[in-house]
């Protein structure tokens, strides 16, 4: 795991979303390969979420946030990449390809639900 989270917990997560870009059902299913935080296990199955903006909006950081659901919890992310897709020779990102990605919760992040 990378240490470049910025104060947020890092969960990285082997899987590959479902669904088209756009499309409010679209979802990413995967199982846990590592995390810093001791209620989220390796082998854990988990979904991630992107919850867009309601309307559209200029500012940056009101577009959408995305969210992890694991254990009947549910925590919020300040980041969800993948190193994996769109490698040197490749054209463009296939993310409904199984590859390893990166969560980081929100710092202080507890979660909701469980």
């Amino acid at each position: 795991m990378r240490p470049e989270h910025s104060g947020g917990t890092l969960i990285e997560v082997r899987g590959a979303w479902h669904g088209r870009v756009g499309d409010p059902e679209r979802r990413f299913a995967g199982v846990v390969t590592a995390s810093e935080r001791p209620d989220v296990r390796a082998g854990d199955s988990v979904v991630v979420t992107y919850h867009a903006a309601a309307s559209r909006t200029t500012d940056a950081h009101q577009h959408g946030s995305y969210t992890l659901d694991v254990g009947g919890r549910t925590l919020l992310l300040m980041g969800f990449t993948c190193h994996d897709t769109g490698m040197t020779g490749q054209e463009g990102n296939n993310d409904t390809t199984e590859a390893t990605w990166q969560a980081v919760t929100l710092p202080g992040a507890t979660g909701r639900g469980g």
